[in-house]
């Protein structure tokens, strides 16, 4: 690190929280010490709440990596088999494409379309809880697929509803509770839980979007997140996920190894992207939609971890803040490598 990364690193976050107002909590973290970190904004304007590192924040999609780890800890148990089809272990996704495996849905190459991707299901359906997505996979299985499973990389939140819902039908418990007690308290998540609309939770952050100009905020999201974008973290719990790659945490080694290589056709490993950043290898998931934001990068070569929690739902400050304390700290301001894709809509 060199000496002038402090200066350089807070100017860059205050002026560019003056233009933007991105409330949210950013950190850097190498080798286990916190490098840099910075509450931004507030938590709650209404109630004049400013963000703290307790703050809890909507994570969206840097949900799946979490259930990635659930599911493949039954494979590990021998429970599943991720090369079967997903109607092995769950009736209502037997009349999906023959030739899906639960292999396909961890790296999204399945093929399925999302169920919000219909007007139709928009209209019709909620699928809030466990039984009413499982009875809308059926009806999803009439819908034409995106291409054939294993031929193409897309990525669709239906592929890890499919997989909470697995894990609920081979435990017999629900996701919630299985995640706490196997995922979270295994990783000392104490803080970490699978949201719905029916708990209150403290510390939980509000979020917002821009609509007119206006900061304005949102309601939450309820409809087809079970296990694609549906837990609530903090700073703290969510670096538990470098540990848990670092140290090979919960899974087996082998298992570790397939999770961390990136399918040929979209970079996608098991609920991370594997990709090439600065020239060195960047394990990365990000979450958007209404009124967040969220980002976990790793970097095993230097042990090098970044998290920005945001309940601010405009611009592209994950971008933006990653790449600023990248070449920051390494004095490097070569190529960035490859643009991850994700949430689509959701800079």
């Amino acid at each position: 690190m060199n000496a002038g990364f402090y200066a350089r690193i807070e100017n860059f976050v205050e002026n560019y929280y003056k233009k933007n107002q991105n409330s949210g909590f950013l950190r850097l973290t190498v080798k286990d010490e916190i490098i840099y970190e910075k509450a931004l904004g507030y938590a709650n304007i209404e109630k004049g709440l400013a963000v703290t590192e307790k703050s809890l924040f909507t994570l969206y999609s840097l949900s799946k990596p979490f259930c990635a780890i659930g599911l493949l800890k039954l494979k590990d148990e021998q429970l599943i088999d991720i090369d079967k089809h997903p109607g092995t272990y769950l009736p209502e996704a037997k009349g999906l494409h023959k030739d899906i495996t639960i292999r396909h849905l961890l790296n999204h190459t399945s093929g399925l379309p999302d169920f919000d991707q219909h007007t139709d299901f928009r209209q019709k359906y909620h699928g809030e809880t466990s039984e009413q997505l499982k009875e809308q996979l059926t009806l999803i299985a009439e819908k034409e697929m995106l291409f054939a499973p294993g031929t193409n990389g897309i990525y669709t939140n239906i592929n890890f509803i499919i997989c909470a819902l697995i894990i609920e039908n081979v435990t017999g418990m629900a996701y919630a509770d299985y995640m706490k007690t196997n995922v979270f308290e295994t990783l000392g998540m104490f803080h970490t839980q699978v949201d719905n609309k029916h708990l209150s939770i403290a510390d939980r952050v509000q979020g917002y979007c821009k609509k007119d100009g206006n900061i304005v905020p949102i309601h939450r999201v309820d409809e087809w997140v079970l296990g694609c974008a549906d837990i609530i973290s903090n700073v703290n719990d969510i670096y538990c996920l470098n540990k848990a790659i670092k140290h090979q945490l919960i899974l087996k080694p082998e298992t570790w190894k397939e999770v961390l290589t990136p399918s040929p056709l979209n970079s996608m490993g098991f609920g991370c992207t594997v990709s090439e950043w600065h020239g060195k290898t960047r394990i990365t998931h990000g979450g958007g939609w209404e009124g967040f934001r969220t980002l976990h990068i790793q970097v095993p070569e230097d042990d090098f971890d970044i998290i920005f929690l945001s309940n601010s739902a405009w611009g592209n400050a994950r971008d933006h803040f990653a790449e600023e304390l990248y070449e920051a700290y390494f004095c490097d301001d070569t190529d960035k490598g490859d643009v991850v894709k994700m949430d689509v809509g959701y800079i």
